[in-house]
């Protein structure tokens, strides 16, 4: 006799169990990178003022809705992991991870803010003008920060994991994930920088998406949440990667939508950067497609000028829109996530598979 079909309320029943028992063993969030910011210090005290106050401008960087640091303690908790502090520990690295490679995304995109407050870049900028420096020797001395923080980032998060209260094989195992996805993620940033000097149908952002995304926003975690709950199998890691590749494919794809219509005031990130950038998007790249020579031509010209203005912002929004080209997306997006919940429902645990799908839910319809 096959098992009975599971129920919709059963199945939120075992995502919102899922939610509580991350909420208690994580606490509070910002602690877990903070507790590894504080061994940093520690570590290099001795080194003088200068060290110390890019630790405390990196720390003060965290912040977000700790989606990574979640996703590891969903797979470690579903996979059967019941070592608090071996998780929490992850869990902080990988938010290092997600820190060090923000750091230097915003040296690359310009940024001077993120989650709507002064980076790294834009705290060391403001302190250096207030010194007396002119605008060049500022400029220098935040992207500077901004380029040390992240490498501290990206260096503290694989001490912590090669540290972590496990044993040598585990230890390793988990650097290794992290390492690779970090790679992965350098591979993707830098398909993202070269694609803005292509023409735009030459881009390629889904395998940006796949690798500067999904490589460690959703399949890193849950990767190192199954190893440090010893699920480290081939199955069970090759199921991850499916379900992490779809999952993050559609958050990238998000996030670009974000980045050309959201709200700066929610998403705390300019709504002029990724223009300004040339970023090739999949909305830029169906809308070329689709578009009249004339709007052909604006989005040629005006994509990637460094005077872009608002107005020439919101007429390629226009033409996106008008093209049909962020409909297309919106679609994709629901096939990438419609797919990772599909995989996840018949090659994960049962409350993992409904956590991912309540999170899957979430991120149709983002806004920040």
């Amino acid at each position: 006799m096959l098992p009975a079909p599971v129920t919709a309320a059963a199945e939120q029943g075992l995502a919102e169990d899922l939610a509580v028992r991350i909420d208690d063993v994580l606490g509070e969030p910002a602690s877990l990178a903070a507790s590894i910011w504080i061994e940093v210090g520690l570590r290099t005290a001795d080194a003088g003022p200068e060290m110390t106050d890019l630790v405390a401008a990196s720390r003060a960087a965290d912040g977000g809705k700790y989606l990574r640091p979640r996703l590891v303690a969903a797979a470690f908790l579903a996979f059967g992991g019941t070592d608090r502090g071996l998780l929490r520990q992850v869990a902080g690295a990988v938010q290092l991870v997600h820190l060090g490679l923000c750091a230097h995304d915003d040296v690359i995109d310009g940024d001077r803010v993120r989650h709507g407050r002064p980076n790294v870049i834009g705290r060391a900028e403001a302190h250096a003008r207030g010194t007396g420096l002119d605008a060049a020797a500022a400029n220098r001395q935040g992207e500077a920060s901004g380029i040390l923080s992240g490498d501290l980032a990206l260096n503290a998060a694989v001490l912590a994991l090669l540290t972590a209260p496990a044993a040598e094989h585990v230890r390793l195992r988990l650097a290794t994930a992290a390492l690779d996805a970090i790679e992965q993620a350098i591979a993707g940033e830098l398909l993202d920088v070269r694609s803005e000097t292509l023409p735009p149908e030459r881009s390629r952002p889904l395998d940006v998406a796949r690798l500067k995304t999904a490589s460690y926003s959703v399949t890193l975690p849950l990767r190192l949440g199954a190893i440090a709950a010893g699920a480290d199998g081939p199955a069970a890691l090759d199921a991850i990667e499916r379900v992490g590749t779809a999952l993050g494919i559609a958050y990238q794809l998000g996030d670009d939508d974000l980045g050309l219509y959201g709200d700066p005031g929610t998403t705390g990130k300019s709504s002029l950067s990724d223009v300004r950038d040339g970023k090739r998007t999949e909305h830029i790249r169906i809308a070329l497609e689709r578009a009249d020579a004339a709007d052909r031509a604006h989005v040629a010209q005006r994509l990637g000028a460094p005077d872009v203005t608002d107005e020439d912002a919101a007429r390629i929004r226009a033409i996106v829109t008008a093209t049909g080209a962020r409909a297309a997306v919106h679609d994709l997006v629901d096939e990438h996530l419609d797919h990772g919940i599909r995989s996840a429902r018949a090659e994960l645990p049962g409350a993992l598979a409904e956590y991912l799908a309540h999170l899957a839910g979430a991120l149709r319809h983002r806004a920040s």
